[in-house]
């Protein structure tokens, strides 16, 4: 979102990987693109549990993210202490793992966080896909880059 903000995308995929939720929540803060990260983990996570999953894998194009809650190692600056809220969370649900993606295969996210308009707040799609967004989920379920 640049100077309007930033941006945090979330998809929830059931074990077929069809979604069954997304989500974005924008912020008129900006931050760097780790910390957009933690916090966009943060908010896939606690709408993981409001939907009473138990079994979650957490994938992020951020690898600095992924091997920090692997490695279950949080340095004390501000970006370890996002870590360890999103460990924290993690740590609500009976099975989780942390994947590793390449920004193309978290394209959905990514369009999700740069949703327009921009509206500060938090919005669900449940059942629908926005319009902007619908490539990218066709293209993720064949595999293909988006």
């Amino acid at each position: 979102m640049g100077e309007a903000g930033c941006g945090m995308g979330m998809v929830i995929r059931d074990h077929n990987r069809r979604v069954e939720r997304m989500g974005v929540q924008q912020v008129r803060d900006r931050w760097n693109p780790e910390i957009a990260e933690a916090m966009a983990a943060a908010f896939g996570l606690k709408t993981a549990h409001q939907m009473g999953l138990d079994n979650v894998v957490l994938e992020s194009d951020c690898l600095e993210l992924i091997t920090m809650l692997k490695a279950k190692f949080f340095p004390t600056n501000y970006f370890g202490r996002l870590g360890k809220v999103v460990s924290v969370l993690a740590s609500e649900f009976a099975c989780v793992s942390f994947n590793f993606i390449r920004r193309d295969g978290n394209s959905v996210a990514h369009e999700l966080a740069h949703l327009l308009p921009i509206d500060y707040a938090t919005r669900y799609w449940v059942g629908t896909i926005p319009e902007r967004v619908e490539l990218f989920v066709e293209l993720n379920a064949l595999d293909l880059p988006g």
